[in-house]
């Protein structure tokens, strides 16, 4: 049995139902957790169908959401649980679980689907990751057991980073399935040329810049027996100079980035 859990905050009404159209069918129920304030909820139910359940307590937080869902789905006998965000669209989803589920000689993990488009027919054709996004995961229940569900000290950010860390911890393997097709938003994103090459500016705002940072160094503390998250956070380094070249409200984006970084130092692990 397969629970799936979207998480939603103001979604947009055509990009949500094509969302939740693609797996609807193959799943036995949809929770949808509002992130949207309670207040303005019921503009955005656009959802209507005898699988779909609608929850959220006023917390604003993935991990929060994605530990209601692994709950749910442990009280009510779930094997699996499927997480996506609203702005995700998993072309061919059946494949995914002919790929996975259905198919006893798939190996036992998390799996996630590519970002990029890569189509094959090979059925056994997995490649094994370090970190994919939360959305389109597929995560049998008793592995979530093993990990224990989310980190809620990540609400937004790096969310699943750490999850992926816990499972590595762990010894659980995460396999990007290969055929499987999702397309994602990556958000406001902007781009500019510069000395020849392509910078993509994120645009994010100071408030999601302090959590973004402080959860990275977080990490990089917490696990420090991984080199790709010190490998990958070069990534954000480089985002702070786009963020004062480029980026408007620049100073106190920055000010928001340095508050991050010393806060995921001196925050306890």
């Amino acid at each position: 049995m397969i629970l799936a859990v979207v998480v939603t905050y103001f979604p947009e009404e055509e990009l949500l139902y094509e969302n939740i159209e693609a797996f609807i069918d193959s799943v036995d129920k949809v929770v949808i957790w509002e992130n949207t304030p309670a207040d303005q909820r019921d503009n955005y139910r656009f959802i209507h169908n005898d699988k779909v359940e609608y929850h959220g307590d006023g917390i604003n937080s993935i991990s929060h959401a994605l530990n209601y869902a692994w709950k749910y789905a442990k009280d009510n006998g779930y094997t699996h649980l499927l997480t996506m965000d609203q702005d995700s669209h998993i072309e061919n989803f059946s494949f995914y679980l002919k790929q996975t589920i259905f198919n006893v000689e798939a190996p036992e993990g998390i799996y996630t689907p590519p970002l990029e488009e890569i189509r094959t027919t090979a059925y056994r054709d997995f490649e094994e990751i370090n970190r994919p996004i939360t959305s389109g995961m597929l995560i049998p229940v008793t592995l979530i057991d093993k990990i224990g569900g989310w980190n809620e000290d990540f609400k937004i950010d790096a969310v699943d980073d750490e999850f992926c860390l816990h499972a590595h911890s762990a010894g659980i393997k995460i396999y990007s399935v290969k055929g499987v097709v999702m397309q994602h938003c990556l958000g406001d994103l902007a781009t500019r040329e510069f000395l020849g090459r392509t910078i993509i500016l994120r645009n994010y705002s100071p408030h999601r810049l302090y959590s973004i940072y402080r959860n990275n160094i977080i990490l990089m503390r917490k696990y420090p027996q991984f080199a790709y998250i010190k490998n990958d956070f070069k990534i954000w380094l480089y985002n702070i100079v786009w963020i004062l070249l480029f980026e408007s409200n620049k100073i106190k984006k920055f000010v928001s980035v340095v508050r991050g970084c010393y806060a995921g130092l001196i925050t306890r692990l």
